[in-house]
């Protein structure tokens, strides 16, 4: 990390820097993770055991607030 450069303006401020080219190519294979969707079945707790349709849930939850 010793051959990162920096370059500064008249004021001492930080306004660029000088990296290896093995360190620029390796931030540019940094890759962002891909969503995966939410299976409540993975995770403990109150509803590990239950076998929940996700969509019928929060249909029911909508629902739930219509009143006559």
């Amino acid at each position: 990390m010793n051959d990162i450069q920096y370059v500064y303006d008249s004021g001492g401020q930080k306004k660029s820097v000088i990296i290896p080219i093995e360190l620029w190519e390796k931030t540019l294979q940094v890759h962002k993770p891909r969503h995966t969707p939410c299976n409540p079945q993975e995770y403990y707790g109150i509803y590990q055991d239950r076998n929940l349709d996700p969509k019928a849930e929060a249909q029911a939850l909508r629902n739930e607030w219509n009143r006559i």
